[in-house]
């Protein structure tokens, strides 16, 4: 995780020695809550998000990494790795979110980071990953609060996979035009409170090759049949263009 941060620093320093302008970071990030009321289970998910959530902000804008993380990773970093965080926090003109979910963590006994995720309550999407838009309020806001300031906030990746089925030169998918319109709602709010949201993308405009589940998973706006290629635009597709329009 410090290498990935301290290759990101140098090739900012490289593209901006090349005259490139117009330079961001993008973080993926991931809402996590205690699977219950338990200090042990608030430790936890503090542990969590410090590791998944705050450790390369921490790094770009801090210059050290969270305490909590530290605690379990800071003996196997690199000797001097102190040295290397003026790279790291290499100036940026954006920062990009991805976010999708969040995740329940409990503790559990055995070797640091002694926690684990556990089923939640709420709806989900193909991907098993809880549908949660509070999470993505909560990020724009605390990252503009703790970390980035004035710079433009884009949320880069926000989307569902869906089981889309193609009917009659259709997809009706109601359950991604609603995911969508509680994250865009989300993000609404953040801007009310004065985050500087410059851009939200929603992942993706086609059915595409989802990692190693390969065709199985369909985020899209746009469905594509992956045998003839056809292209067909989904009922979210059209219910964004109206709002787009509107």
């Amino acid at each position: 995780m410090h290498h990935v941060g301290l290759a990101h620093g140098r090739a900012i320093q490289v593209m901006r020695g090349l005259g490139m302008k117009n330079l961001g970071a993008v973080c993926n990030m991931e809402y996590a809550a205690p699977a219950d009321d338990t200090p042990e289970a608030a430790a936890a998910a503090r542990l969590y998000d410090a590791i998944y959530n705050r450790w390369f902000l921490s790094g770009m804008f801090h210059q050290t990494y969270p305490a909590e993380a530290l605690a379990g990773l800071g003996p196997h970093l690199p000797a001097r790795w102190q040295d290397d965080m003026a790279t790291i926090a290499a100036p940026l003109d954006w920062v990009g979110l991805n976010y999708y979910t969040r995740k329940l963590i409990a503790p559990v006994s055995g070797p640091w980071p002694g926690h684990h995720e556990v089923p939640g309550p709420l709806p989900k999407t193909a991907m098993g990953w809880e549908i949660y838009p509070e999470g993505l309020e909560f990020f724009l806001r605390r990252t503009a609060a703790e970390y980035t300031g004035t710079l433009p906030l884009h949320v880069t990746e926000n989307g569902m996979a869906n089981a889309d089925v193609l009917r009659a030169g259709g997809v009706d998918d109601p359950a991604r035009t609603a995911y969508l319109a509680a994250h865009l709602a989300a993000v609404q709010r953040a801007l009310a409170a004065g985050v500087p949201v410059a851009g939200y993308y929603v992942w993706s405009l086609l059915d595409n090759y989802e990692w190693s589940l390969g065709y199985e998973k369909r985020f899209g706006l746009v469905h594509v049949d992956f045998k003839t290629l056809q292209r067909t635009p989904k009922a979210s597709y059209h219910a964004l263009k109206r709002a787009l329009a509107r």
